[in-house]
């Protein structure tokens, strides 16, 4: 088994996804196509590194390309989704969610068909925000995303910041709602960088995949990649968390950032 500890930059040293390469590996198949096509886009707004390698569609590709991000101290992992299944995206057991669970970085899935589009260039970003630890690092990773595209940043808030915060360990009050903590959110934004963001109603169950559903649909009219945080380090992620849910049903490529200890 892999080793899945993630790297944490020192004190003063910039995170490990702005130092560490994007890596990618293809087996030839569409899915690794768009993984490469989107891979190259990344690498091309920063000065990172990019290593392309070809992985063999064995029985378990998901290993090879956890070794090559191992063996490469990756900052990125690109992978591809299936090229069959619903709308497109990874299959539950799919190489994308076992690469989920145990890769030691961000891991950012590339929709189907990406290596097809014409517009790959990323001029908004969302991000899954709730109010949480997880979703401050994301929507500091989505600002460090947006220094090196220009892109603007859309926070979407679709989940109840309480109920959120009673699983995150959080301390909300009974009168903090979601319009305050997208409120809360934006004014942390570095002012050079342009942002918006709405709330969503995603059911009255705010289930984890009622609450992915509702954020992947506000990602179909012009949003251009998703970031999301995980409650847990990648190697724990449930199955049924947000993030496990927005691979399989988010339009765009989804970037999905590491707990980060101590936060």
């Amino acid at each position: 088994m892999p080793s899945t500890e993630k790297k944490s930059a020192a004190k003063g040293e910039p995170p490990h996804y702005e130092t560490g390469p994007i890596v990618v590996g293809s087996d030839g198949s569409p899915g690794g196509a768009d993984a490469v096509a989107l891979a190259h886009d990344l690498a091309g707004t920063s000065s990172r590194r990019l290593i392309a390698e070809k992985v063999p569609g064995v029985a378990a590709p998901s290993l090879g390309l956890i070794g090559l991000a191992e063996r490469e101290d990756a900052g990125t992992l690109v992978v591809g989704s299936p090229h069959r299944g619903r709308v497109g995206r990874a299959l539950l057991g799919s190489v994308a969610h076992h690469v989920l669970h145990h890769s030691p970085c961000e891991v950012c899935v590339a929709p189907r068909g990406y290596a097809g589009r014409e517009r790959h260039r990323i001029l908004k970003i969302g991000v899954a925000f709730d109010g949480t630890a997880e979703a401050r690092t994301a929507l500091r990773r989505a600002e460090a995303l947006a220094r090196d595209t220009g892109a603007k940043l859309h926070l979407i808030v679709a989940e109840d910041p309480v109920v959120a915060g009673i699983q995150g360990g959080e301390e909300f009050s009974r009168l903090t709602n979601a319009p305050t903590v997208l409120k809360v959110a934006l004014a942390t934004v570095a002012a050079s960088i342009q942002a918006d963001g709405e709330t969503l109603d995603p059911g009255w169950r705010k289930a984890d995949k009622s609450v992915a559903e509702a954020i992947a649909a506000a990602c179909e009219r012009d949003v251009d990649i998703l970031v999301a945080g995980t409650r847990k380090p990648l190697d724990r992620l449930l199955v049924g968390s947000v993030a496990g849910h927005l691979i399989d049903a988010a339009p765009c490529a989804v970037l999905v950032v590491p707990h980060e200890d101590g936060d």
